[in-house]
């Protein structure tokens, strides 16, 4: 089995792979309009360049931007989670359980309940 950090980068580079093949074939249906010739024309050379400066560009802000909002939206999720145990408590206990002696997965599973 593969080490955490290998998956990760295996992962990663399938990522990059994925959008490298999307832009190339999105810039190359955009730019060739002639398939007469193995040789790009000058034109078409200029906007495949073009168009693919645009993509990096635009998917370089796209990860800024998660970069940014990824570790808010995980903020969000974790208090969210955290709201549920502690009604989950609060429901066991109403309900007279001992919640002192549950597991954390008997007091998930009671908020899982409770949704």
């Amino acid at each position: 089995m593969a080490a955490p950090d290998e998956e990760s980068g295996l992962r990663n580079f399938r990522d990059f792979l994925t959008v490298y093949n999307q832009m190339s074939e999105m810039c190359f249906q955009r730019c060739v309009v002639s398939m007469n010739s193995r040789e790009l024309t000058l034109e078409e050379q200029a906007c495949t360049d073009v168009c693919a400066e645009k993509q990096m560009k635009f998917n370089n802000r796209i990860m800024g931007v998660y970069m940014v909002e990824q570790p808010k939206a995980t903020e969000r999720k974790m208090k969210d989670a955290e709201e549920q145990a502690e009604a989950a408590v609060a429901r066991l206990k109403e309900s007279g359980v001992d919640t002192d002696t549950l597991t954390p997965e008997d007091v998930a599973r009671e908020a899982m309940r409770g949704k």
